[in-house]
């Protein structure tokens, strides 16, 4: 079977390019996979191998990450669901099921609260609600939000190597991250403004099939939240992956490959 080939494609957005990578696979539908903080679109490098002749792709790398780690000042996190939209509306894009990671599962879920008749499903790996169950796991995520940006203000080469430590549990993991998280700098923490808009408390079920992937040595904030965020959401399903940190996707990837396959597959809305 031949290859699909990335395509490294662009929209404008705020009078500025936002790029993005697809591989086109016409008739099939849509993954589009939005990666951790600190990381870009390789963290999905063994999910593109698996799914590519399955499913067509999209990748973006946030904004202040890879692509556009020099891009700090005219997109920010918080421009994310739009641009999302934008992008799947210049392909001709009815729907698509989403793929999170950490910081990448509460885009995903603003896009899905902003545009639900454009999501099939939303698998979350190491996130939690943007809309009920999130106490713990925002006051815990502020705190290691303020020492990240005070470790990298004294020495970026020891952040990233910090990030990359904490963030998966195997080489090929910690590989995978250490490729986004060497074109992350200071001042890209400028482009994560906006993050608090995805915020909207609710107590309603979410109308999505949900997936909810943890990881066996995930922070225990992150388990508990899932494990509670799980109770509430009567669609979900969740996942914990043994041997796997923060990011599961990336320590687990051929059993977290064969759940999402699954969980697809059995979705119906």
């Amino acid at each position: 079977m031949s290859d699909i080939f990335k395509q490294t494609k662009a929209i404008v957005f705020n009078n500025h390019p936002f790029h993005y990578h697809l591989y086109e696979n016409e008739g099939k539908e849509t993954i589009l996979m939005l990666h951790a903080a600190f990381a870009d679109h390789h963290l999905f490098e063994r999910q593109i191998a698996y799914f590519q002749h399955k499913y067509q792709l999209v990748l973006i790398d946030h904004p202040g990450h890879g692509f556009h780690n020099r891009d700090v000042v005219q997109i920010t996190m918080g421009d994310l669901p739009e641009v999302m939209h934008r992008i799947l509306s210049e392909n001709g894009i009815e729907a698509c099921h989403l793929i999170g990671v950490s910081l990448g599962s509460l885009a995903a879920q603003a896009f899905a609260d902003r545009y639900p008749e454009l999501v099939r499903s939303v698998t979350v790996v190491g996130g939690y609600s943007v809309h009920k169950a999130n106490e713990r796991a925002l006051k815990a995520q502020n705190k290691l939000r303020l020492k990240w940006i005070v470790t990298s203000l004294f020495s970026i080469s020891k952040f990233r190597s910090d990030i990359v430590s904490k963030t998966c549990r195997t080489e090929e993991g910690r590989e995978l991250v250490a490729r986004g998280a060497r074109h992350f700098g200071r001042a890209s923490f400028r482009a994560m403004a906006g993050v608090g808009t995805f915020f909207i408390k609710k107590t309603s079920p979410v109308p999505y099939p949900l997936l909810i992937v943890v990881g066996e040595h995930d922070l225990p904030y992150v388990a508990d939240s899932c494990e509670e965020w799980h109770r509430l959401e009567p669609k979900s399903r969740l996942v914990s992956l043994q041997g796997a940190g923060h990011c599961a996707n990336a320590d687990a990837p051929e059993a977290f490959n064969a759940v999402v396959e699954e969980f697809i597959s059995e979705t119906y809305i």
